[in-house]
């Protein structure tokens, strides 16, 4: 099977998400928790009384499957994708996962392939928004494409360059095994250009409970910088470890972290008008949000090696430091595939034990319990059988449970039910995700590319000359402007 890869890290448990909401008004990315509007990872209304449904346990009642059924399953949803034939070829896959992650996935198309005789030739890379775009523009795009740039896909598909799902997988389909919200956030202009294969909980900070002795659950943001800072002055440890670097796509970390606490401190209406472009990158809510981040992350005695540490130490080693002897730090801001990560990182960790995490603190009390998550999207730019088929078998329950078995990532399809679920920490981010008071896509990943990667590389920018942010920002907008001219 011909495979080739490039670089990364990221973190599953199987479980049925409820996940509302908090705006009223339309969006691709949140609505009230009402049944017609809920999001993240599957519908509180469930779908209707069609749908299919995972494997039955063979096990007793309330267990998982197992391991070989759970494969027999997948293997079965995949010939059924392929129309019933083992109808062989390739299908080429662009896409960001590197090293065990990806290996983790490819455990998910193993009986795809086993299956149908399709070898799915996967391309790894981080700079997956460049490449993509060059190759589209050379007329060599890859068939499918398996990537967290939403803003860039509704791009493609405005242009007529992506596949309308709704036609080959189904509408009906869709509607079963996706919730109304998840399948909006992937569509525009009534085309479904993707449907989601993971999704990961924002907002969460790592620690080593043999470490840390601060507040697991403290009052508000302020409550744990304030620690932060009585804690620097006490030991002369920095507390908080951060790694900025990522090729192509470096500053990442910090605009998904800045993107999370401008929703949950401004709101989810600001939020949304923000990134869909209606108000300026200058608008007092979005400076604060920048700042809010750099009260720890431009503060050489909060950050481990200071700012030249944060910009170019990779993100997966963000965490590193906190297992050095003696630690150098206690706290590492990440979504929940950092478990993974961290895991791979030092095998020998115990979870809850040696690593643990807790959701970021109230930003602001009125929109206390609000959560953010993230994921991937997988597309069709270039129909065949072969697409066709592993675009459908990842549509599937099977396939879903299959990546919530890997231990990495929280599957998106509503029909996987709880106790697949086997690790931890994700078993802890679907507790947290089904309290929240509202749960909401992070806005970065559906801008258009254009502006995504200006904020990057603002992020960067910030933490290396904080005193210049207002330039920054009246930079940001004018990216904003051009970009939503169209």
């Amino acid at each position: 099977m011909g495979r080739r890869t490039r670089t990364t890290g990221v973190a599953a448990c199987w479980l049925l998400l409820a996940v509302s909401c908090g705006d009223d008004e339309s969006s691709r990315d949140s609505t009230e928790d009402t049944p017609e509007g809920t999001t993240a990872v599957v519908p509180t209304d469930g779908a209707d009384g069609s749908v299919s449904s995972v494997p039955a346990s063979d096990g007793a009642a309330g267990s998982a499957p197992s391991e070989e059924a759970q494969v027999e399953a997948a293997q079965a949803a995949a010939l059924e994708a392929a129309g019933g034939e083992e109808i062989g070829g390739s299908v080429s896959l662009l896409g960001v996962l590197g090293g065990e992650e990806l290996d983790d996935f490819l455990q998910v198309l193993a009986p795809f392939e086993e299956a149908t005789g399709i070898t799915v030739e996967y391309e790894g890379t981080r700079d997956i928004g460049a490449i993509l775009q060059t190759r589209v523009e050379g007329g060599n795009p890859p068939d499918v494409v398996s990537t967290p740039g939403l803003g860039q896909m509704a791009e493609l598909a405005a242009q007529g360059e992506v596949v309308d799902l709704n036609d080959l997988i189904g509408a009906e389909q869709l509607a079963a095994n996706f919730s109304p919200s998840l399948i909006e956030t992937a569509s525009t202009d009534d085309q479904v250009y993707g449907v989601f294969s993971t999704v990961n909980l924002g907002g969460l900070i790592w620690y080593d409970p043999n470490a840390y002795d601060g507040p697991t659950d403290p009052e508000s943001w302020e409550a744990l910088i304030q620690w932060s800072r009585e804690k620097a002055a006490a030991d002369g440890v920095t507390p908080w470890c951060i790694g900025l670097e990522s090729g192509a796509a470096s500053g990442w970390p910090a605009a998904d972290f800045i993107d999370d606490i401008l929703l949950r401190q401004a709101g989810p209406e600001f939020h949304e008008q923000w990134w869909r472009g209606e108000v300026p990158w200058t608008a007092p809510e979005v400076k604060r949000a920048f700042e809010t981040y750099g009260e720890f992350a431009t503060d050489e005695t909060l950050t481990y090696g200071g700012v030249t540490t944060s910009l170019t130490l990779n993100f997966a080693n963000g965490a590193d430091a906190m297992y050095s002897d003696p630690p150098q730090c206690y706290l590492h801001q990440q979504a929940t595939f950092m478990g993974g990560i961290i895991a791979s990182n030092f095998p020998d960790l115990e979870p809850g034990v040696d690593l643990d995490f807790f959701p970021a603190p109230t930003f602001n009390p009125e929109f206390e319990g609000i959560q953010s998550v993230s994921g991937e999207i997988i597309s069709i730019l270039n129909e065949t059988e072969q697409s066709t088929a592993l675009a459908r078998y990842m549509a599937t329950p099977e396939a879903g449970s299959l990546v919530g078995a890997t231990g990495r990532w929280l599957s998106p399809n509503s029909q996987v039910e709880a106790e697949i679920y086997a690790d931890p920490f994700l078993r802890r981010a679907s507790e947290v995700l089904q309290e929240a008071s509202g749960s909401h896509y992070l806005g970065n990943a559906l801008m258009p590319t254009a502006l995504v990667e200006a904020f990057w590389q603002s992020g960067l920018d910030y933490v290396e000359n904080p005193d210049e942010l207002d330039q920054i920002l009246s930079g940001l907008d004018e990216v904003r402007v051009e970009a939503y001219a169209d």
